[in-house]
């Protein structure tokens, strides 16, 4: 079937031609080969459809960023963080701020030609002041971003059959990692994608850590090491009959924070659950205390709605801050108003290369690769 979009109302604004054939790779290499062959068209470069919208003012450089950023989003929440800059949220509110900057520099230039429009210096400062608050809560949050928009990092860890798979299908609520009374069952790392109290969770289940280990299993143990370092969130579990021993010491707070999981509780002579400082007590093999363990790491990561979550909008809003903090600085240094002005538009440059007014070539070449072909 052959469908065709006028432009400018497609989505690159150009005249578009879509064709939509059996998903068959063979067929669609086929369909590519014939088209091809009429010397008429070629394949389509990295983002380049999406790089088309932007350049024909179908959206805006951040709205670009969107798509890319809606295809790699690994988390619920990053999809709704997605959304809402491909809607154009985040450019509206640049735009807001950059129309203040403007009114402001005009005002200050105004009192440079004539002497009804006198510099007000404490009006000034309020007015800068009022900007550097607005980009402040577009900041705010930012440490949380990539976290919110990747998801939680979670990382099950600890000895040799201390009950890591039986936590992590108890967590998940159904077996998805095999559990065996021999140790070291588990040699590759199994992911799974949970969502908690509205924060998401990316579980890994991974291998029993022990230095003694060879082979397959020492492979296995490497990956979780290297894992453990990327973690936002270890669940370091131990068996509640040995308790915590000199061989976990080396493996704990390897993450960016971890909690101790004592596991088989329900194995001790007066069986104990619930949270204790940083340690939780359960039973994963009768899903005992689980909901409280889930509960407690959730609360471990209050994660407000960023303003920013992509790392180049996050500079170019750092870097409009501090021209504009330097600006208030200079007020009270007694600069002249001239000279002010330079840190006011150096700031306003920088909030319109997020929207993309003013962007170099080399910038959009590397925002643009990032991309799949086809988008």
């Amino acid at each position: 079937m052959v469908v065709f979009h006028p432009g400018p109302r497609s989505y690159t604004g150009e005249d578009v031609v879509e064709i939509s054939c059996h998903g068959n790779p063979l067929l669609v290499d086929a369909v590519l080969e014939v088209i091809g062959a009429t010397g008429l068209a070629r394949i389509a470069e990295r983002g380049e459809f999406t790089k088309r919208a932007y350049l024909n003012g179908k959206m805006d450089l951040a709205q670009a960023e969107a798509v890319g950023a809606l295809i790699n989003a690994e988390s619920i929440c990053g999809v709704d963080m997605a959304r809402s800059l491909l809607a154009g949220e985040l450019s509206r509110r640049i735009t807001g701020l950059g129309d203040e900057l403007l009114g402001i520099i005009s005002g200050v230039e105004a009192s440079f030609l004539t002497d009804d429009a006198p510099y007000d210096e404490a009006a000034f400062s309020q007015a800068v002041g009022s900007v550097i608050g607005e980009v402040d809560s577009l900041l705010a949050h930012g440490d949380s971003a990539p976290k919110r928009y990747s998801g939680i990092v979670t990382t099950i860890a600890g000895l040799p059959n201390a009950g890591k798979s039986s936590l992590f299908n108890a967590i998940l609520g159904y077996p998805r990692a095999i559990v065996h009374q021999e140790s070291g069952t588990t040699r590759d790392i199994i992911s799974e994608h949970l969502v908690f109290s509205g924060v998401d969770f990316i579980f890994h289940d991974t291998a029993g850590i022990r230095e003694t280990a060879s082979g397959p299993e020492q492979a296995g143990i490497q990956k979780t090491m290297d894992i453990l370092r990327q973690s936002h969130l270890v669940l370091y579990v131990v068996d509640a009959c040995r308790g915590l021993t000199s061989e976990d010491e080396p493996w704990l707070n390897l993450g960016e924070k971890t909690v101790v999981v004592i596991n088989k509780a329900d194995l001790l002579p007066r069986p104990r659950y619930g949270i204790e400082g940083e340690k939780a007590w359960v039973s994963a093999k009768y899903r005992t205390g689980i909901d409280e363990l889930m509960e407690f790491v959730s609360r471990l990561f209050p994660l407000g709605q960023p303003g920013v979550f992509l790392g180049r909008h996050t500079y170019l809003l750092s870097r409009a801050r501090e021209y504009l903090a330097h600006c208030l600085s200079a007020i009270d240094d007694g600069m002249t108003p001239d000279v002010l002005v330079l840190d006011l538009k150096t700031a306003h440059e920088s909030l319109r290369e997020i929207s993309g007014d003013s962007v170099s070539q080399d910038i959009l070449e590397s925002i643009f690769s990032n991309f799949c072909i086809g988008k």
